[in-house]
């Protein structure tokens, strides 16, 4: 479903006529049908692509969910903070998490509604697998890991800020603004690197059949409510 389809369906479906009833329309809409998960084109995929996919990383879904509100004539941007890799323990298999860099180049949703920017990244987990990470979490006692963090929500209501991975004291004023992820790429923000190369130099290093079974393992390991099923390019 192309972009403005899927605009056009929540029309038909849920309220979407306030500035707030539209984010969160979206919101939701992201949340409930693009499963966390990896895509070899990782941080070059367009939104599009996330949408055709059901599937992708907190960037991805950040950059989707962006995306789908400019086109609902909302102003809306990707702020990129720091995030604690630790969110992440448990969350993604352990071999993928040691290689990554202990703070994580992590969009946020910033849209205005009404006159006041709102700040969220709670599309990342559906609920029922949300609370399924967080049971876990609570388990281990960790205040952070399983991709969630102990004051996280999945729920947002559009009239204050809302955060799965990312916390309040995460965000601050040097914080970098792009319109979408693609100007980020483009500007060489973020330190989404392994060893000096960005992960998506990594990826490109792979043999194009290794890389779907890639995607498939990793996949097949993060949390979903089942397994999806898969979709080709």
């Amino acid at each position: 479903m192309a972009l403005m389809e899927t605009l056009q369906h929540l029309q038909r479906t849920v309220p979407f006529d306030s500035q707030r009833e539209r984010a969160v329309a979206i919101h939701d809409y992201v949340r409930d049908h693009i499963a966390f998960g990896f895509t070899t084109w990782f941080e070059t995929v367009t939104p599009a692509q996330t949408l055709l996919r059901g599937r992708g990383h907190c960037n991805a879904q950040a950059d989707l969910m962006c995306a789908l509100l400019q086109a609902a004539g909302l102003a809306a941007r990707l702020r990129f903070v720091q995030l604690d890799k630790r969110v992440l323990r448990h969350a993604v298999p352990a071999l993928v998490y040691q290689c990554l860099p202990p703070d994580l180049f992590h969009a946020v949703i910033q849209v205005e509604i009404d006159g006041v920017w709102r700040h969220c990244d709670s599309y990342i987990f559906e609920p029922e697998v949300f609370a399924a990470q967080q049971k876990k979490r609570l388990a281990a006692g960790l205040p952070l890991g399983y991709g969630v963090t102990s004051e996280g929500t999945c729920h947002w209501s559009g009239d204050a800020d809302a955060f799965s991975q990312a916390r309040p004291t995460d965000l601050h004023a040097q914080d970098p603004l792009f319109a979408s992820l693609a100007e980020a790429m483009a500007a060489r923000a973020g330190n989404n690197h392994l060893m000096g190369l960005h992960f998506n130099q990594w990826l490109g290093a792979v043999p194009a059949p290794l890389q779907h079974a890639a995607e498939h393992y990793l996949n097949s390991r993060l949390p979903h409510p089942s397994a999806p099923a898969e979709k080709e390019h």
